[in-house]
């Protein structure tokens, strides 16, 4: 027959096996006290919510700054550089970072009262070219007592204006002499270690109406490579072999072309076949070489 409750053994709970029951919510779970007194080494389940170790939040250490140390390196061999580079300009008497070719040479506008009238001087570093109406100044130099070498156009009146600027738009890389000769405008780069002119023939324009002269100069003479040597008091002076092309569909198209004397320092230039019904270009390089 069923025993009786006064026949069971009497126990009593831990407070550590009670189990709390709130109404709506689900009964909370005690942790199970063999598991907590169970050695290291034994098998227990282990809640992790309840085990798991709080994870720190460590700072990785910082890294080495390389680039002070690099740069106070380079410090004694930077400030080297400036003083050579200073030295240089005072003995000189010249911009040594144009001289080095560090920095590209530009026209700049001319802010003083000269003579000769000049709008536009150009330093390559070695040399001064000034851009008068009707003529480029070679070697020019401000209260210079001899009149420095002068390479005229056919239009003495032509002023020259600004062409094109350079990328930044802050300085004047390109110059141009409009109606240079009838039908003919002269556009002047500036280019390291100097300048390069280019000859606009529009179509229908005889090329032969250009005519330069180098005033001041003693001789002219074309070598056997087609250059052009121009002689003067204080140095010569070498015209390269001059390049001439048209723009066609495929792009530049080559003329040949060649240096003409004509008497005393005057000179001009003979082209080969081209197209009269699109513009020709004339490009004679110049240089001086001693």
């Amino acid at each position: 027959m069923p025993s009786s409750t006064l026949d069971r053994s009497r126990t009593r709970a831990r407070p550590s096996e009670w189990v709390v029951i709130v109404p709506g919510q689900p009964p909370v779970d005690r942790p199970d006290p063999a598991g907590q007194a169970a050695p290291a080494g034994a098998s227990t389940l282990i809640r992790p919510a309840v085990t798991a170790p709080i994870r720190r939040l460590v700072r990785p250490p910082a890294r080495p700054a390389l680039f002070p140390g690099a740069v106070r390196r380079f410090m004694p061999t930077l400030g080297l550089v400036g003083a050579f580079l200073a030295v240089l300009g005072l003995l000189l008497g010249r911009n040594p970072l144009l001289t080095l070719g560090l920095a590209p040479p530009q026209f700049v506008a001319y802010q003083g009262a000269s003579a000769e009238q000049v709008r536009f001087v150009l330093n390559d570093g070695w040399n001064k070219t000034a851009a008068v109406p009707g003529a480029l100044l070679m070697d020019w130099r401000e209260g210079r007592a001899q009149p420095p070498l002068r390479l005229t156009l056919g239009n003495p009146v032509a002023e020259p204006e600004v062409a094109k600027l350079t990328v930044d738009g802050k300085h004047i890389q390109e110059i141009r002499y409009p109606a240079a000769w009838p039908g003919v405008d002269a556009e002047i780069r500036a280019l390291p270690g100097g300048w390069s002119a280019n000859f606009i023939v529009q179509p229908g324009v005889d090329p032969s109406v250009i005519e330069l002269e180098y005033v001041g100069a003693t001789e002219l003479i074309v070598d056997g490579a087609g250059r052009l040597h121009v002689r003067t008091p204080e140095g010569l002076w070498v015209d390269g072999i001059p390049e001439s092309w048209q723009i066609g569909p495929s792009g530049r198209e080559p003329v040949e072309s060649q240096y003409e004397l004509r008497g005393g320092a005057r000179f001009g230039f003979v082209v080969g076949p081209y197209d009269p019904s699109r513009p020709l270009t004339v490009d004679p390089p110049s240089e001086r070489v001693s």
